[in-house]
């Protein structure tokens, strides 16, 4: 089964329990998150060990991703 690519926009307490349950869930991959506090992405990056920020722009358009999970 190939794991779906998830994006998180939006770095707060609300996405931390998402961040939470979705890394135990054996078909979804986080590959980044975004928010408009880079420190708060980069922050959340760091805490749940997220491959990578990226800017919403580019989250939005990277053909990669396959769901973003806007909060």
């Amino acid at each position: 089964m190939n794991k779906q690519k998830v994006g998180i926009d939006g770095c707060n307490i609300t996405s931390e329990i998402y961040v939470e349950i979705l890394q135990h869930t054996t078909n979804i991959d986080i590959v980044a998150c975004t928010d408009e506090s880079l420190s708060k992405a980069i922050s959340m990056k760091n805490k749940y060990d997220i491959p990578q920020v990226m800017t919403r722009n580019k989250m939005y358009k990277d053909k990669k991703i396959d769901y973003i999970i806007k909060l």
